[in-house]
């Protein structure tokens, strides 16, 4: 279908020594693999031929392949079978399909695949070399494609979308690499295909897909391998014992947020404070069952529903077909490419699951590849953390000043992300305003906290919600009312002071930072009853503020007065000054007793006043004596 458009391999510009074809001895292409060590070479189970089973039933692979790589000159093909306890064939809910070949013949190590663990996001171009029946062909040829999502069985699958229908993966395809085109790292291994060949849909609308095991689930199936792969685990959160009490309500909380339910946030800050240890087990294992590379103690996800009839897919919703359309017919099993199954389906034997289910309610359950990176920032810089997010969106350094511009460039950020212990970071508030940058890049954040009172927190809490703004920002007027108070009553202290009797001055500031502490600890942050206690409360807060001015106010208006007869004072004294020396010296006892009391403090008022008067009184008596000898 299709092969004019068809590019054959041109080693010379791609120069994948890793890839492998895999044939019968008698020279039948079974389909591809990837050179991980100089012996060891990754395949998909249903490449390679299954034996007549073992003694229960179960499939067991048949005997050796011969692999050739094909990107290497000169080389030729060598004996393999599968490696011992390598070997996960297709389990009855299509789950598993990978296998380990060792070679006869060690190759030469330099060829080995660079594996990567890189979170498959949406829109991601990469590369992939299979192995078609056509005789022209056999020696390879390249198909491109983009990523789009998570698919197949329990969501292990990721789906890619061929960059023309004609590339669509066909026979010959599995097991070969899906190289990063940016990178030319190995992300994942090629599984599956899907053509929708109903007659009853034009071919401009039929449906021609892809299909991909990423290497983080090829590692939970093939352990193995893990000694093979570059880059850090998406899941940074300890493990928890199987058995570990879990809280769940938190569960069905995190588990519609991992899967972006509709009324969730892009970014949330929660707190989970030390001693919560079931909050904290609850939320590891979360991640766990959201993580691709399950940890060995984590269980699969249930089943959600019953399998579809055989020969029957569930179409992309964006490509849903029109009512009544037959279902699609399922591409050749030939041993290399298949119809994708239902990914709803149970195993039908129990058996096939090595880790059964334990979490018997279906909202419990986060989707498989929910969670791209959950790590503990305790400690961690800003730099750091750019670093795990560089990492997971398989970038190279943009600069090499170590910040996290350089690191990230302007790359989008498709990921979901957990940060616990945000505010133990280097620096918390940088930390914060970092992960808003990632927000601004697409990023959905789940940050979580250890300590409620923390600055981070609150900084976080408003960016996680705009429409919290306005409370926020009446929260903080109050607070700096309740400062302006604690001024004022300074003030008030030291303006009352100076007049006697001294009023007692409102001390309240100290009892409205505690209220404050209170209110920001509401039980329903945001609801009706919050605004209510909120709304009050400034009210009380701007009638401590008018109780304190009223006494500033009278404080001044006393000042005033005391001011008003020390002028008073000294008018009537420079009166006298032009009396003679005898008058002045009469009078000067009087003056000194006024002038004590006026700037003494706190000054008794009535009684400066009172004094004040007496020596006016004086000054009048000799100004308007006559002088010497005018005696009438």
């Amino acid at each position: 279908m299709g092969e004019e458009t068809e590019v054959p391999v041109n080693t010379e510009v791609r120069g994948e020594t890793w890839r492998a074809r895999i044939s019968t001895s008698g020279g039948d292409v079974l389909g591809a693999g990837i050179l991980l060590a100089a012996d060891a070479v990754l395949t998909c189970a249903h490449v390679i031929p299954a034996g007549p089973g073992d003694l229960t039933g179960h499939a067991v692979p048949g005997g050796e392949v011969l692999v050739e790589l094909v990107g290497v000159p000169g080389a030729r093909p060598v004996p393999a079978r599968v490696a011992d306890g390598c070997w996960v064939p297709e389990l009855a809910d299509s789950r598993g399909d990978v296998a380990l070949l060792i070679l006869a013949e060690p190759q030469d190590a330099r060829h080995a695949a660079p594996l990567h663990r890189v979170a498959p996001t949406r829109g991601r171009s990469v590369w992939m070399c299979g192995f078609p029946s056509t005789r022209e062909l056999q020696d390879g040829v390249w198909f491109r494609a983009t990523l789009a999502g998570p698919s197949g069985p329990r969501g292990e699958w990721v789906q890619m979308f061929p960059l023309t229908p004609e590339e669509t993966v066909r026979p010959g395809f599995s097991g070969a690499a899906v190289t990063d085109a940016e990178t030319h790292r190995v992300l994942g291994m090629v599984v599956s295909r899907y053509d929708d060949r109903s007659s009853a849909a034009p071919a401009s609308s039929r449906l021609h897909l892809s299909y991909m095991i990423p290497i983080e689930t090829v590692v939970r199936h093939l352990p193995a391998i893990d000694r093979y792969v570059s880059g850090g685990r998406g899941n940074g959160l300890p493990s928890v014992p199987r058995g570990a009490a879990r809280d769940r309500e938190f569960a069905r909380w995190l588990a519609r947020w991992f899967a972006a339910a509709e009324g969730t946030r892009q970014v949330e800050a929660i707190v989970i404070k030390k001693g919560e240890a079931m909050r904290a087990a609850t939320l590891s294992r979360a991640v766990a069952l959201a993580d691709r590379e399950l940890p060995a103690d984590a269980p699969l996800p249930a089943p959600r529903r019953a399998p579809l009839p055989v020969g029957t897919h569930p179409p992309s919703p964006a490509h849903a077909p029109p009512p009544g359309t037959p279902p699609p017919a399922a591409a050749p099993r030939n041993g290399t490419a298949r119809r994708p199954p239902s990914p709803y389906g149970p195993p039908e034997d129990p058996d096939d699951d090595p880790l059964p289910t334990e979490e018997p309610d279906d909202d419990l359950l986060p989707p498989v590849g929910s969670v791209d990176l959950a790590l503990d920032v305790s400690g961690e810089t800003v730099a750091d953390v750019a670093g795990r997010v560089a990492d997971r969106l398989g970038l190279s350094p943009a600069g090499d000043d170590g910040s996290a511009v350089g690191l990230l460039g302007a790359a989008a950020v498709p990921l979901t992300i957990v940060a616990e212990g945000v505010d133990y970071a280097a620096d918390p508030l940088a930390l914060v305003e970092f992960t808003d940058l990632l927000a601004a890049r697409g990023a959905r954040l789940l940050l979580v906290f250890r300590n409620p009172e923390s600055q981070s927190l609150e900084l976080a809490l408003r960016m996680a919600d705009p429409g919290k703004d306005e409370t926020a920002a009446r929260l903080d007027r109050v607070r700096d009312r309740i400062d302006h108070i604690a001024r004022r009553e300074r003030t008030a202290h030291d303006r009352t002071a100076l007049i006697a009797p001294v009023r007692p001055v409102p001390q309240r500031a100290a009892a409205l930072r505690l209220d404050l502490t209170a209110l920001r600890r509401h039980p329903e942050p945001g609801g009706a009853r919050f605004l209510a206690d909120l709304g009050a409360f400034e009210s009380t807060v701007e009638s401590e503020l008018l109780r304190v001015e009223e006494v500033i106010g009278l404080a001044e208006t006393q000042i005033a007065r005391r001011n008003e007869l020390r002028g008073r004072l000294e008018a009537f004294f420079a009166l006298l000054a032009a009396r003679s020396l005898e008058e002045e010296r009469a009078a000067a006892p009087l003056y000194r007793s006024a002038h004590n009391l006026l700037h003494r403090a706190p000054c008794e008022l009535a009684e400066a006043e009172r004094a004040v008067e007496r020596f006016a009184e004086a000054v009048r008596h000799h100004t308007h004596r006559p002088r010497g000898g005018d005696a009438s």
